[in-house]
């Protein structure tokens, strides 16, 4: 609208109102709309990446929840396929390493029973066979019958009594009373046992490394008694007569190491890592000539691992076997 005057005049627009706010609000529906197009595409995009990530993680772990499935139905043998370097491989991986040692632990426990029921059926089978020659009349009752039968008897005694002792201290159930014990005094007095029967297996004793030294421990004294018996028993079944038995002692500010070596045959590099495992023994056969179940070396570990310390086999420089202990010194 134009607006003039006879002295002076203005110019002057008034505002197209009605035209500017249709405009604005046909440019916001517009925004609006496509606001709404943009975002249902990127929740599209979204949703599609998103199940396309899911099924790509989540296949993996339905596989492995399969495969716990069987693993806890006893297929011990699965292994999963190592794919990628993710996290969930790492997880396959683990899954891997536990289905093998579940393997292995069961294939133990299967050598472990039969084991068992062989060193078991060998003593009962000559008592059987003997008491049953003097029921035919075929053998006197005599006395030399009677002390082969006292033998059997007593060797089954003892091997019943070792997977006893093997059996608690593999559950933790086996009973240390512990007190302060001067080890050296401990070794000594065992030694001492032993040194008749050494002689009579022609195993000559060298002690002369032994610390004369009170060396003091936490420890059950019994039970390291049964340490020493164990390990000095252990060569007098596998040392060729006649041999060399030697036993050390290396004392540093906080364990004291015992050593204990004999002279040949070895022990083939392979097998020293087993010795301990329970029933295990070098000899392929589960013969009972050496008079050992191979029990022995394990109730040792055991007993050891019970005074927080550890044992070790490695080959002895007099060309048999050498243990290896160390304990920790009660300052």
């Amino acid at each position: 609208m134009l607006c003039l005057t006879s002295n002076s005049g203005y110019l002057g627009l008034h505002p197209r109102q009605r035209l500017t706010e249709k405009v604005d609000l046909e440019f916001a529906d517009r925004l609006q709309t496509t606001l709404w197009i943009v975002g249902l595409v990127m929740l599209l995009v979204a949703g599609t990446i998103s199940y396309y990530l899911a099924r790509q993680l989540g296949r993996p772990i339905q596989v492995l929840r399969q495969g716990t499935r069987q693993l806890a139905n006893g297929n011990y043998a699965l292994r999963m396929p190592l794919i990628g370097h993710d996290e969930l491989t790492q997880l396959t991986q683990d899954f891997n390493q536990l289905a093998e040692r579940l393997q292995q632990n069961e294939q133990s426990r299967k050598q472990w029973i039969a084991d068992i029921a062989h060193e078991l059926r060998t003593p009962l089978a000559i008592l059987r066979g003997e008491i049953e020659a003097i029921q035919d009349g075929i053998n006197q009752a005599d006395a030399q019958t009677l002390a082969s039968l006292h033998q059997e008897a007593v060797h089954l005694e003892r091997l019943v009594n070792d997977l006893y002792d093997l059996s608690m201290s593999d559950n933790g159930a086996l009973s240390y009373q512990k007190s302060r014990v001067n080890l050296t005094q401990v070794l000594q007095e065992t030694l001492t046992v032993y040194h008749t029967v050494l002689q009579e297996k022609q195993l000559y004793l060298d002690s002369q490394a032994i610390k004369p030294q009170a060396v003091w421990l936490q420890a059950d004294s019994q039970r390291l008694h049964q340490l020493f018996k164990n390990l000095l028993e252990n060569s007098l079944r596998y040392t060729d007569k006649p041999g060399i038995l030697q036993v050390a002692t290396y004392i540093s500010p906080t364990y004291i190491e015992i050593v204990f070596q004999d002279s040949a045959p070895g022990v083939p590099p392979e097998a020293l890592s087993r010795l301990f495992d329970r029933l295990y023994r070098v000899e392929g056969s589960r013969n009972r000539a050496t008079g050992g179940a191979g029990i022995g070396l394990s109730i040792c570990k055991n007993i050891v691992e019970a005074h927080q310390g550890s044992i070790s086999a490695a080959p002895a420089g007099l060309g048999g076997l050498a243990i290896r202990i160390k304990l920790p010194i009660d300052k």
